[in-house]
């Protein structure tokens, strides 16, 4: 297993692309924390993963708020004695996107916040224990937006633009603290909340547009969450030892930045 006796967190982890991180890592051996805003039960990847005799646990965090980050963190510790891997998808709700022009200037402070904030909040509660031992893998999941201009994405592309000019810049600071941070960015994918509601509702006239016409425009195919949960791993695992502020598209070939 690529991931024995390794202890990992994945913030946002309890459903589409994070619930897919999370169970690929635990599939390969990695005790597995799964992070998600509090709520008065566990959710149900844990008990999925418990139930096919995986190693998890359910440490809720809100990532908008740095100190709730930190307890978080704080009870893997408790229950495992270390953090050797962190991967951050997902971004709070609690916004519309849109045609800048029709942007509410109150929501530009939440669409940061939610894309970039909360990701610094999260190395940030992090990096103690991953200082302290000498080694860590972190893993940001982002949006293509901040690598290629998206319609009706200007603020959050401009914050996910923000995260991988970020993942570069700390991965070199801390690579002399044993820690490597590489980010992944993806667009449109199937079975997430994002997809789901665009597919169902189109309360967006402006996304259903736009994303209509991306699925036309995939060289090869749509994403699904299994895609980027097979990078993250590779990023969480040994073979990108060697690799740290690196940022990947993983876009099916619908645009090349």
């Amino acid at each position: 297993m690529l991931l024995k006796d390794k202890v990992a967190m994945v913030v946002g982890g309890s459903e589409s692309i994070g619930r897919a991180v999370a169970t690929a890592l635990a599939e390969e051996g990695a005790s597995t924390a799964i992070c998600s805003r509090p709520r008065p039960e566990e959710p149900e990847v844990v008990a999925d993963l418990r139930g096919r005799g995986l190693e998890t646990m359910w440490a809720p965090g809100d990532m908008t708020e740095a100190a709730s980050m930190v307890s978080a963190v704080e009870r893997v510790i408790e229950r495992y004695g270390k953090l050797d891997i962190m991967v951050v998808s997902g971004a709070p709700a609690g916004f519309e996107t849109g045609l800048f022009e029709d942007l509410d200037p109150a929501q530009y402070h939440i669409m940061i916040s939610s894309q970039l904030t909360s990701r610094l909040n999260c190395l940030h509660a992090a990096l103690k224990p991953m200082i302290s031992q000498g080694y860590g893998k972190v893993v940001f999941i982002t949006t293509d937006a901040g690598r290629t201009p998206t319609p009706a994405s200007s603020v959050t592309g401009a914050a996910a633009a923000g995260v991988t000019f970020f993942t570069r810049s700390a991965g070199r600071e801390l690579a002399r603290r044993g820690i490597r941070i590489n980010c992944i960015a993806t667009t449109l994918t199937a079975d997430t909340r994002q997809y789901n509601e665009l597919k169902q509702k189109g309360t967006n006239p402006v996304h259903t547009k736009s994303y209509a016409k991306a699925e036309n425009k995939f060289g090869f195919r749509i994403n699904l969450p299994s895609d980027i949960a097979d990078a993250a791993l590779f990023f969480a695992g040994p073979q990108s030892d060697q690799i740290s502020g690196a940022v990947v598209s993983i876009n099916g070939g619908l645009s090349f930045p």
